[in-house]
């Protein structure tokens, strides 16, 4: 028997992704969620031009005239109106993150200073222009993309999200995920198991990988009885995008899934890999007709629409191994995500 090669079943996987539409949320909630516009900014960064460093702010032309000493007109705070220098040969105290003054354009650090009597000494001979200054614009113009589309939402973009005022922000919605455990031997894992039982652990193991991918799937578990397995499936595939199973996939006398994947009509894609653990994987997809959604933009609003089942082998590190390896470069790429390595 031809065994199905990893690279041929990745293949096979990828060119059965799925697309679950467009939502918008609160962007305080969508860190790990799959960006679906472009982020520009909304105005110039820096929006003015910022103190970088706390002490004096004076004109560079009376500092290379040969004066050191100026007279402190006022304070420049951070989050106050912009300052006008009244006379050019004073200084305005200018703390980080402050505009910087009318009629400034060089600011000198405290560490540079001696400060007596409302007057501040420069202790230095040499100044550039606009030095300890963030120039207005310097980091990005008003319009510059600064989250490309189908990005990965991280801590770092939602600061960027606050910082153009994005309060609700377009993002990729989620599959319906059932995530299935088979099996008499299995108890709960408040359970006390028996000598010839074992305590569920692949369907936690599962429930938390896809968690890292902000997928809330839902969980059941189904004895070892054939029509029971077989009304059950028929229900999650119409009520679920994608079936995740753990266990029940080989040759066993009670490794029904295969079958009753077949009789539902759920097209074989691949059974049985090349590899170690998790030779005995399954993959398959099930077009199902759908009545249209006019007022959804998501796949539900298609004619047509796959279900796609991955059936994992029960041995747990095969369950682990096989979700990473295939089911999440899958939704990576169904997502619009890179899926190298």
């Amino acid at each position: 028997m031809n065994l199905t090669t990893v690279n041929e079943a990745l293949a096979i996987i990828l060119n059965n992704t799925l697309n679950f539409g467009v939502e918008e949320i609160d962007f305080i909630n969508a860190t790990g969620r799959i960006l679906k516009e472009t982020i520009v900014a909304d105005r110039d960064f820096p929006p003015f031009d910022r103190v970088s460093m706390d002490g004096i702010a004076i004109a560079a032309a009376v500092f290379s005239n040969g004066q050191r000493t100026f007279k402190i007109e006022g304070i420049q705070a951070a989050g106050s109106e912009q300052l006008q220098l009244k006379n050019s040969e004073n200084c305005i105290e200018a703390m980080t993150g402050a505009i910087l003054p009318k009629g400034c354009d060089v600011v000198i650090p405290y560490e540079l200073l001696t400060i007596e009597d409302g007057k501040a000494q420069v202790n230095l001979d040499e100044i550039k222009y606009f030095q300890n200054i963030h120039p207005k614009g310097f980091d990005k113009k008003v319009g510059d993309v600064l989250i490309a589309e189908n990005t990965k939402i991280s801590p770092a973009e939602i600061g960027v999200l606050a910082t153009v005022g994005k309060s609700t922000v377009k993002v990729g919605k989620q599959p319906k995920v059932m995530i299935v455990s088979t099996g008499n031997e299995l108890v709960d894992v408040t359970e006390t198991p028996a000598e010839h039982q074992i305590r569920k652990s692949n369907v936690y193991t599962l429930v938390s990988l896809l968690d890292k991918l902000q997928i809330k799937a839902d969980t059941a578990h189904i004895l070892d009885d054939k029509q029971v397995l077989k009304s059950k499936i028929e229900a999650f595939l119409n009520d679920y995008d994608v079936l995740l199973f753990s266990g029940a996939v080989s040759k066993g006398k009670f490794d029904f899934i295969p079958e009753v994947l077949s009789e539902l009509g759920v097209e074989k894609l691949f059974h049985q890999v090349k590899q170690r653990p998790g030779k005995p994987f399954w993959f398959g997809v099930k077009s199902q007709v759908t009545e249209p959604n006019r007022n959804d933009n998501s796949v539900t609003a298609c004619n047509q629409q796959n279900k796609v089942v991955f059936a994992f082998p029960g041995n747990p590190v095969s369950t682990f191994v096989n979700c990473l390896k295939y089911f999440h470069p899958w939704y990576y790429k169904s997502a619009d995500l890179n899926v190298e390595n």
